[in-house]
């Protein structure tokens, strides 16, 4: 594959995961005591994903985009990511099961859940906007 089909891959990736995550949480929310409070969690939650994915997760994916159309073609399937993004995906992932454990209410699980989701999902569209520009 080339450079911009191994960043477009990521933001498949970083889509898919993030789009399962905001539905998740938003079935959490949906659950919670009043719709009110449900409205106010999920606009809260698309606010953090939001700034998080803008001014966190850029980084991540400039890192790692940088990272992918320097490196010579063909490239390989291990050297595409670094141990360090795969440390990333990882604790993410850790940090999800953690909270599958915890005695935290419904409706902040939702919200976690809807925040991180709407954060991949807007650092996907970074990968995208990256993978054309490697075109």
């Amino acid at each position: 594959m080339k450079h911009r089909s191994w960043i477009a891959l990521s933001g498949f990736l970083w889509f898919s995961i993030g789009g399962s995550l905001l539905y998740k949480g938003l079935k959490f929310i949906s659950q919670g005591p009043s719709q009110e409070t449900g409205t106010m969690l999920i606009a809260l939650g698309l606010a953090i994903g939001f700034l998080k994915g803008r001014f966190v997760l850029s980084k991540t994916v400039a890192r790692v985009s940088n990272r992918i159309a320097a490196l010579p073609l063909p490239i390989r399937f291990r050297d595409a990511f670094s141990k360090s993004y795969w440390i990333l995906i990882g604790s993410m992932m850790a940090l999800g099961i953690l909270f599958r454990f915890l005695p935290i209410p419904i409706e902040v699980r939702g919200l976690i859940d809807v925040a991180i989701g709407s954060a991949l999902i807007n650092g996907s569209m970074l990968y995208f906007r990256a993978s054309k520009r490697n075109s």
